[in-house]
């Protein structure tokens, strides 16, 4: 094995993070002038103590109530995994807001040859310890950066038929050694299996560089048509499921076909693609594709209409296409359009994937959705499919969304989109108010999951990954049950959905990575109060995250 000698900074050290991560500066603080350092305008204001010139600006996004400026700490030219501030400010100057999650080192720094391994070979050693016999379903990165414990890695990650799944392997970068492996995909329910299974038998390449470009040969990243129209089409669908709509418990998945007659909707399907007349449902919002096992290519119409029923892959389709696409449009109606769009471009999703199995998930890494079937499946749902999407927007949000008690908060607000959703649709403010899969879960399938466990409380002493057991019940509930007992609350009292969802959407703004429980219910509060200054809004959450101990 070779090894490049670089020379670069070696840093060992302990590792000390801002007790006090998210900062909301006390009376107007504004920026002390328009030119200079933004970043050292603002430790200065706020006594922050930072190091400017550690940071690198990486990305501005806007929002309803600002600007929100994301600072990577960088180290030798290579970023601290984690370690970032995001400065937020309103259009006349004012700090809104500071996430501070600065790694501060206390020891000093000798300069070092450290013998590196090169990406092509971190790549390859990669692909080798997965053992990958199947076909890759995107293609791999490498990054060098440095881990939470300033130990210099490869993070790379490679997507597989075979083994299944979206891994992210950790790798030391001084000697090949792997040092940990995750399935990085988000599943809407914890998988039954482990995420790496060494397989038998002969793998479909024999190196990583072949597998690559049989990939490229598949995937053409440029093709042309002839020409692309947008149109409206129609589909028979459920809105948002039989349960709901039918007002039914007892239904199953092998319930007769009649009994479904009454709960299928014709809906419009906005802006479907018509090119050389067929068409398909690839629209600015929303693109079906086909990336995961079972490949089966979307459904196309030569007339326009998904006119099916349940059990038909058409239906299926139909149902992703249209509840995805709705959503977005919700999301833009409430004024993140432009340059505060959450999806500025369309959202890819595989509607008969995750290797078939009864499970559905989202891909950080490439900010895909699958769907898929078994038993009730799972794109029958509109639970499931905005439970899904709900990842998909706080991803897009904070694409430093990961660490803490993100795990359980994603699959909670993933939880709460879907509720929230259901709750406005006919009779869906009836019957099990507060179960969320009330198709897909809640029978024999599964147990699905609910939004009204009041018996957890919150422990600053651990943290919360998703779907882990607490007492009384488990951690996605602790903390859907808060926000969405706050939206039945705001909501039966009148105010809007949309003016609901403002608020939490605008409090995901302006934070980076490792946030916990109290940290996002505090940027809840505070956004409510922002947004609807004149209004209690904000002292409903406030109640609601204090019966949990969350504040």
């Amino acid at each position: 094995m070779k090894f490049l000698k670089i020379a670069l900074i070696s840093v060992s050290l302990p590792l000390s993070v801002f007790a006090e991560r998210l900062i909301y500066p006390e009376g107007n603080i504004a920026l002390s002038s328009k030119t200079g350092n933004a970043l050292e305008q603002v430790s200065a204001q706020m006594g922050l103590g930072l190091d400017a010139n550690s940071f690198e600006l990486k990305e501005t996004k806007q929002s309803l109530l600002g600007n929100h400026y994301y600072y990577q700490q960088v180290l030798n030219g290579h970023e601290v995994e984690g370690a970032q501030v995001v400065v937020s400010i309103d259009s006349q100057g004012k700090i809104l807001k500071v996430y501070n999650n600065q790694v501060k080192a206390e020891s000093k720094m000798q300069l070092a040859a450290i013998p590196m391994i090169s990406e092509q070979m971190a790549l390859d050693l990669a692909w080798s310890h997965l053992k990958v016999t199947g076909e890759l379903l995107d293609l791999p990165t490498a990054e060098l950066v440095y881990n939470t414990d300033l130990k210099l890695v490869y993070k790379i990650t490679i997507s597989s038929s075979a083994p299944f799944g979206h891994f992210v392997v950790q790798m030391d970068a001084t000697n090949g050694e792997v040092l940990a492996i995750e399935d990085a995909a988000l599943p809407r329910m914890k998988r039954a299996t482990a995420p790496v299974v060494n397989l038998k038998g002969k793998a479909l390449f024999n190196s990583l560089s072949s597998a690559v470009k049989a990939y490229e040969q598949k995937h053409p990243k440029n093709f042309l048509v002839n020409e692309i129209n947008f149109v409206n089409g129609t589909a028979q669908v459920f809105d948002p499921n039989p349960v709901v709509t039918l007002g039914r418990t007892d239904l199953e998945n092998d319930s007769d076909a009649s009994v479904f007659l009454q709960a299928y909707k014709n809906e419009d399907l906005k802006d479907i693609s018509f090119v050389n007349g067929v068409y398909s449902l690839k629209g600015p919002k929303v693109t079906l594709i086909d990336f995961e096992n079972p490949y089966v290519e979307p459904s196309n119409s030569s007339d326009g209409s998904w006119i099916h029923d349940r059990g038909n892959e058409a239906f299926n389709d139909a149902m992703t296409y249209l509840h995805i696409d709705r959503s977005i449009r919700y999301i833009e109606s409430m004024g993140f359009t432009g340059s505060r769009s959450v999806f500025p471009r369309t959202l890819e999703v595989d509607a008969n994937g995750v290797n078939g199995d009864d499970n559905s998930h989202y891909i950080p890494s490439s900010r895909r959705l699958a769907f898929g079937h078994g038993c009730v499946d799972d794109n029958e749902d509109a639970d499931v499919i905005l439970h899904e999407l709900g990842h998909a927007i706080q991803h897009h949000i904070n694409s430093s969304w990961r660490g803490g008690d993100t795990g359980a908060m994603g699959e909670g607000f993933g939880d709460y989109w879907a509720a929230s959703y259901s709750v406005t649709t006919e009779n869906g403010n009836t019957g099990n108010i507060n179960w969320v899969f009330k198709w897909d879960g809640h029978n024999a399938c599964w147990g699905g999951r609910k939004l009204n466990a009041f018996s957890p409380v919150y422990n600053s002493m651990r943290s919360y990954s998703a779907h882990s057991q607490v007492d009384g019940g488990i951690s996605d509930e602790l903390w859907s049950t808060p926000i969405f007992q706050a939206f039945l609350e705001l909501y039966g009292n009148g105010v809007s959905r949309g003016d609901i969802d403002k608020i939490i959407l605008e409090a995901h703004f302006g934070l980076g990575s490792g946030i916990k429980m109290p940290e996002m219910a505090k940027s809840i509060v505070k956004a409510a109060k922002a947004l609807f200054p004149n209004q209690d809004y904000d002292q409903v959450y406030l109640k609601h995250f204090k019966k949990q101990k969350i504040l």
